[in-house]
């Protein structure tokens, strides 16, 4: 649990917060939180009908999860977000942080901190990214629209 906090939470945010943060205030609170919710569902989801399992010592796994939840996936799809600001080419920027995401995990599955079952692979894992971060992109265009966002 605590390497998890630490890879998945601290050091995300401390990129995040240190970078991202100062150059656009609004970004990580408006991304970030929304994908905090997506990253729950699906990882619940996921869980639920036993397409992963992280290997943990607590007894509740969704713990086990919050780090990335709260950490790595809101923080990269915050990057993501100012990335397409930035340079535009949006499905490039989903496409390449959907297949950075699935490589982060490959390397957990690698570990066997992560297990599949029912027949999930990678492949799978990668559109599990995709789908999020393209809805994503579709909320920052609505939060442009309300001029919340540049």
């Amino acid at each position: 649990m605590l390497i998890n906090i630490a890879l998945a939470f601290v050091l995300p945010w401390i990129f995040g917060t240190l970078y991202l943060h100062p150059k656009n205030r609004r970004l990580m609170p408006l991304v970030g939180t929304a994908f905090c919710i997506l990253a729950i569902v699906i990882n619940e989801l996921g869980s639920y009908y036993g397409f992963w399992k992280l290997r943990t010592s607590l007894e509740n796994e969704a713990l086990e999860a919050l780090p990335f939840n709260l950490g790595v996936y809101p923080v990269l799809a915050s990057y993501m977000i100012f990335l397409i600001q930035r340079i535009g080419k949006p499905y490039f920027f989903i496409f390449l942080i959907a297949l950075f995401t699935t490589f982060l995990e490959g390397t957990y599955v690698h570990m066997e901190r992560v297990i599949y079952g029912n027949g999930w692979n990678l492949g799978w894992t990668f559109f599990s990214y995709w789908i999020p971060y393209s809805v994503i992109y579709l909320y920052y265009r609505y939060l442009v629209s309300l001029r919340l966002l540049h």
